[in-house]
């Protein structure tokens, strides 16, 4: 299929990769919404971070949006398409280098994007986004076309700058995709294992991001919201800012 996608028409790489970006955006949302909807009947699985009303008209929005993301990364992958070395690393040596640099690169990245994306320059666009202040998983890409563009392009910018393969890039994506997806379901989980633990730092962490602003940027790890004093770990204080905005 990549031998396919690759050797194609650009017009018929581009609707391959429209049809997977959709199939895995309402696939991974709809699972995400409906297992988080089945957790939170019952208290005692789990219960959502945020229970404020949703805004008129927020799902449909949402989705629209999301298609539209979908449609913006596809047409990014048609330069993917032009700058990769290969389909698949021929060694695990390589293939562990090329995972370690694109996540130093994309953490990097999206942090310092993020934070651009709150300036005042930027502020209108991303606003599309942050209308969702009590997010689901289609929240997730419900972004303005702009930046649609700039989480795309992080991929064709690394591949400029180290030769990486084709495949390495597609598993990010995807991995990616339903990554950003669970973080923005809302939902926090009982537990007191390492798994529920892990899960609702990253749903925590990001619900807050929605609520506050401007903290809480990165998208993996907190080591440049740590570096540069944007982590939010108060919890009661995040309590307290998010009834203030109701």
């Amino acid at each position: 299929m990549f031998e396919f996608w690759i050797q194609t028409d650009w017009y018929i790489a581009f609707v391959m990769s429209l049809m997977t970006n959709l199939g895995v955006y309402f696939v991974a949302a709809y699972l995400i919404n409906h297992l988080t909807q089945k957790i939170t009947q019952n208290n005692r699985l789990g219960q959502y971070i945020d229970d404020r009303p949703f805004k008129e008209g927020q799902k449909i929005s949402e989705i629209k949006n999301g298609v539209f993301a979908c449609a913006v990364f596809s047409f990014v992958s048609l330069l993917a398409r032009e700058l990769f070395v290969g389909v698949i690393p021929v060694s695990i040596t390589q293939l562990l280098v090329e995972v370690l640099l694109f996540t130093l690169f994309y953490e990097t990245y999206s942090y310092f994007v993020h934070r651009l994306l709150h300036t005042k320059i930027f502020r209108k666009p991303h606003s599309v986004h942050h209308y969702s202040v009590r997010t689901t998983p289609w929240s997730a890409y419900s972004v303005h076309p702009v930046e649609a563009l700039l989480i795309a392009m992080s991929a064709p910018l690394f591949m400029l700058m180290w030769p990486v393969h084709l495949g390495v890039i597609f598993a990010f994506h995807i991995l990616g995709v339903v990554f950003t997806l669970l973080i923005h379901s809302n939902l926090k989980l009982n537990g007191s294992n390492i798994f529920c633990q892990l899960f609702n730092r990253y749903t925590g962490s990001h619900a807050a991001h929605h609520s506050i602003g401007n903290v809480n940027f990165g998208f993996v790890n907190s080591f440049w919201d740590f570096c540069f004093k944007t982590k939010y770990i108060d919890s009661k204080a995040l309590e307290s800012k998010s009834a203030g905005l109701d």
